[in-house]
């Protein structure tokens, strides 16, 4: 929904109120002066604007953990659920000033985020032929470099984040460090280079612990590739803990195929995260389908963890029953070694080395 300073006024109008207003004065409205007042006030529109948007997702999902199964209804299977508003204002000379400010509804209990109200993103930005300026609460490059290269969108029983969250009790999980950054100036180049790309972002740790974090990442983009590397340093509770990824995609007339890799280094342990997938157009809806890998190594607080590995195996469907609402149905297979312990929802009742599954179905409407 966008809300603007102005209502717009089309011609048929214009010379509806000039032919039926009263003389004022001795005076008559011109249907140029009307026309002109609305030419104005569509300017007006162009400058500046607000919009309120949202995703309303929920689904019924089941997972077992070990032969423990539990229904439930959740939020966020095929899109994170939220609501938001940006605006925007035209400066002049292809500058423009904007904001943005998203947070999380949980459209399955109706709460939201309960440590924050704008826990997604809240930033100020400017921006122009130079590229964007970002400040505030914001998505690093360091997620978003494999984010936009999940089959699944970081989203529902499927979602990638969850081999990346956790990073090896660093403390990134519980700040939110493993996606988002407080504090954080971000600069993203103009798509003007011929498909070349590149954010660079300093986050301001304010002498909080897991709350640093320093990132770039390079990238070039066209109608069919897509290829993006990047590099983050996250200050962890007791070292630095490092994020390298390289991922790909390429968009066939039969499929896309994703690929992508991502390496976490944190005090001598290290773990791979490697997922292979598609989206597949049929006939009706698409198939979309990935594999995972997930291979750690080193020692951890004098713990080996190399036997500490885990595979997913995804596999989902999805309609869109219009421009703004899909249906879709996802599974999930998790498969943990040694003392790993991975969970598709949940890890509750899920021991070190157990397998986790999932299934589920529901409805995601954009607005």
């Amino acid at each position: 929904m966008e809300l603007h300073h102005c209502q717009s006024i089309d011609t048929a109008t214009i010379i509806g109120i000039s032919t039926t207003l009263p003389e004022e004065n001795g005076m008559k409205l011109s249907p140029f002066l009307i026309a002109a007042a609305a030419l104005a006030c569509g300017q007006a529109t162009a400058q500046s604007s607000v919009n309120v948007f949202g995703v309303a997702d929920a689904a019924m999902r089941v997972f077992d953990n070990d032969g423990a199964r539990t229904w439930t209804i959740g939020s966020g299977g095929y899109a994170a659920s939220r609501i938001g508003v940006r605006a925007t204002e035209a400066l002049g000379d292809g500058l423009y000033a904007g904001a943005w400010m998203e947070g999380t509804v949980n459209y399955n209990n109706g709460t939201g985020n309960s440590a924050r109200l704008w826990n997604r993103r809240s930033t100020v930005s400017l921006g122009g032929k130079f590229g964007e300026l970002r400040v505030g609460h914001d998505l690093t490059p360091s997620y978003t470099a494999f984010g936009e290269f999940d089959v699944f969108g970081v989203s529902g029983l499927a979602d990638q984040g969850k081999f990346y969250s956790t990073a090896f009790g660093s403390g990134i999980e519980a700040t939110g460090l493993w996606a988002r950054a407080d504090n954080i100036v971000s600069y993203f180049t103009p798509d003007t280079l011929g498909g070349f790309y590149a954010n660079v972002a300093v986050a301001a740790g304010e002498g909080k612990p897991a709350q640093k974090y320093r990132g770039t990442r390079i990238g070039y983009a066209d109608q069919q590739l897509n290829l993006s590397a990047a590099i983050g340093n996250f200050d962890g509770i007791a070292g630095m803990l490092r994020r390298t990824s390289l991922s790909a995609s390429y968009s066939l007339p039969m499929a896309t195929l994703i690929a992508s890799t991502v390496r976490n280094e944190y005090l001598g342990a290290a773990r791979l995260v490697t997922q292979i997938g598609a989206v597949v157009p049929l006939p009706v809806g698409k198939l979309r389908a990935n594999y995972t890998w997930i291979g750690s190594t080193g020692t951890l607080a004098g713990v080996p963890v190399g036997a500490d590995d885990a595979t997913q195996l995804a596999v989902g469907y999805t309609v869109d029953v219009s421009r703004r609402t899909t249906l879709y149905a996802t599974y999930v297979d998790l498969r943990n070694q040694g003392n790993a312990r991975f969970a598709v929802a949940t890890a509750q009742g899920l021991g070190a080395g157990g397998r986790s599954r999932g299934a589920e179905t529901g409805i995601s409407h954009r607005f």
